[in-house]
């Protein structure tokens, strides 16, 4: 007995909201767990979309904005040296410490 008592309350309770105006006419909705409770009593899925029409959509997240971008790292393609420049055989980042091999021995530069 307490049970239909609970579930007519329910039911009237939101239906009377409907009727008159209230937060379900200004965009509120039924909770999961009014919905859940509503199903277990009995109330057909029809008359509780009905009853609960404004229902926002669960698991979306507010979209966030897009992250800057992270500005690409410049490759060098010649070593520069106080002996002269040579050709890299393997791509650095402009300002890294690199070499250029000669038949007296590597001297030491910066990527450029």
């Amino acid at each position: 007995m307490v049970f239909l008592k609970n579930r007519a309350r329910l039911v009237l309770s939101l239906a009377a909201l409907a009727c008159l105006g209230g937060p379900l006419e200004a965009g509120a909705y039924c909770t999961t767990r009014e919905r859940i409770q509503l199903r277990n009593e009995g109330v057909p899925p029809v008359e509780i979309d009905r009853l609960c029409a404004a229902a926002p959509q669960q698991g979306v997240a507010p979209a966030a904005p897009f992250p800057q971008q992270m500005p690409r790292p410049r490759f060098a393609s010649v070593c520069v040296t106080n002996a002269g420049p040579c050709p890299m055989a393997v791509a650095m980042p402009v300002g890294a410490s690199c070499a250029c091999y000669t038949p007296w021995g590597a001297v030491p530069g910066v990527a450029q």
